[in-house]
């Protein structure tokens, strides 16, 4: 798909790259009939199936209304020389994406406590319009120039209504790093547990500055998800409380039924903890040796 950037589609000016993904990229664009700036997703598959899901991902976005989910402006269709490109038009975000952040150092537990009160927000707001995310990751994260988050990428979210099952290993959509262990069974579909899941994967990446499970190939992402406890976070950071800690291991529970039963429970109790850690530090320093 190279050779996109100074073109036009639609109306849409078509500037620089600014994402990759396997079913669009997406680039920083101008909107001459607003007058603003804006990021444009624009689909590089051949392939039908791909095609409907990414038209899908439009509908679904531009139906669901909540200040922390990103905007759908526009959606459609354009020609740039013989070719018919597909496109999706949202709000460009200047704060990048959570993974960019993260990637610079990992977040004090108050600005995590911040961003995930804003991801809690919008995840519960899907959940109860009846649709499972399932791909919470930090690059699906956007921040504005003031630092609030954005969920995007509606991709392979689903219905609750839909038939579609995890049926295998190799079929599991989503990013194995963030994948709940029960999707790897036989049989299971994503639920709001399951998101939930990967919304503690995301916190454990928001405060350590790295992923809980990683390995050199995703077999053995799988297998650690499904069987390893995950690594302690004050191993980690120095600035992760004993109390924060405990909030994260239960967001990571291999058990659906152990976990947090909303995105804005565990929310809750992660900033609950950051303030308790923080009044035990300082009940310590007082103390003196």
């Amino acid at each position: 798909m190279a050779g996109l950037e100074g073109k036009t589609l639609g109306r849409y000016e078509l500037h620089r790259l600014v994402g990759r993904g396997g079913m669009a990229d997406v680039y920083q664009g101008y909107d001459p009939h607003f007058d603003r700036e804006v990021a444009v997703k624009v689909f590089k598959r051949e392939d039908e199936e791909m095609l409907r899901r990414f038209i899908r991902e439009a509908h679904l976005m531009a139906s669901l209304h909540n200040e922390h989910l990103v905007q759908v402006y526009d959606a459609g269709q354009g020609e740039i020389g013989d070719i018919t490109w597909y496109y999706i038009v949202m709000p460009f975000m200047e704060g990048g994406t959570l993974r960019a952040r993260i990637r610079r150092s990992p977040l004090a537990p108050a600005e995590a406590c911040r961003n995930l009160k804003d991801i809690a927000a919008a995840l519960d707001y899907i959940h109860h319009q009846g649709i499972i995310h399932r791909d919470i990751k930090s690059s699906n994260v956007l921040l504005d120039a003031e630092g609030r988050c954005y969920l995007s990428d509606f991709g392979i979210a689903r219905t609750t209504t839909d038939v579609t099952q995890v049926t295998t290993t190799g079929n599991v959509l989503g990013t194995v790093d963030y994948v709940a262990p029960e999707l790897f069974e036989v049989g299971r579909k994503a639920d709001a547990r399951s998101d939930f899941y990967s919304l503690g994967v995301l916190l454990f990446e928001m405060v350590t500055g790295q992923l809980p499970f990683s390995a050199e190939n995703q077999i053995a992402v799988v297998s650690m998800h499904m069987h390893r406890s995950p690594p302690s976070p004050r191993s980690i950071s120095q600035n992760i409380s004993l109390q924060v800690e405990r909030v994260i291991f239960k967001a990571l529970e291999k058990k659906p039924e152990l976990r947090y039963s909303s995105a804005t429970e565990l929310a809750d109790a992660f900033c609950h903890a950051v303030v308790a850690g923080n009044v035990d530090v300082m009940a310590s320093s007082m103390q003196g040796p």
